[in-house]
């Protein structure tokens, strides 16, 4: 199929197409909404038949698309200026800050006061992300807002699992000593 697509076949498009295209749709819709992660599967496939000519069969072709597909997502977040909502474990970073930060306070606050309080730290964390490492960022959030397995984030950044998890130790304490 690979030398179909790189010699420009209709036919080896079509069948690629087939076989990715719900998995590449599924990749960007944890990113973005169903409108918007449409848009980004349609240019992460205009980009891939693109670049096909430089593709080295380094890693499967699946997870050559799926890495397009992140990297498309994370570019219309940045051009939109958009940034990525605070995923689950963040929110639990965001609450032991508020809980480090205002020891003992946090429990006299009302709701809306804990709201705003945990609005500015999430925003925080938003901006130390911007500082952190992108290779620590882009995990934390792959693996922090997407229902992605260990295994699947690290097809998705081409890395081992065992790599993950240690970026993953690294990047969390590097946001920890960023705030």
């Amino acid at each position: 199929m690979i030398n179909g697509l790189q010699a420009g076949d209709p036919e080896a498009f079509a069948k690629a197409y087939r076989r990715y295209q719900s998995t590449m749709l599924r990749v960007a819709t944890r990113h973005a909404s169903a409108a918007t992660a449409e848009d980004i599967t349609h240019e992460a496939w205009i980009a891939a038949i693109s670049a096909i000519a430089s593709f080295e069969a380094r890693s499967s072709l699946k997870t050559w698309l799926c890495r397009i597909v992140t990297n498309k997502a994370f570019s219309t977040y940045r051009a939109n200026r958009k940034e990525f909502p605070a995923g689950p474990d963040l929110e639990q970073l965001s609450d032991r800050a508020c809980a480090s930060q205002h020891t003992g306070s946090s429990i006299y606050l009302s709701e809306p006061e804990r709201a705003t309080q945990a609005s500015r730290v999430r925003e925080r964390i938003r901006i130390e992300m911007k500082n952190m490492n992108r290779d620590h960022a882009n995990a934390i959030l792959l693996k922090g807002m997407s229902p992605l397995t260990g295994s699947q984030v690290s097809d998705v950044l081409e890395i081992s699992h065992g790599n993950l998890r240690v970026i993953l130790h690294r990047a969390r304490n590097e946001l920890t000593a960023l705030l």
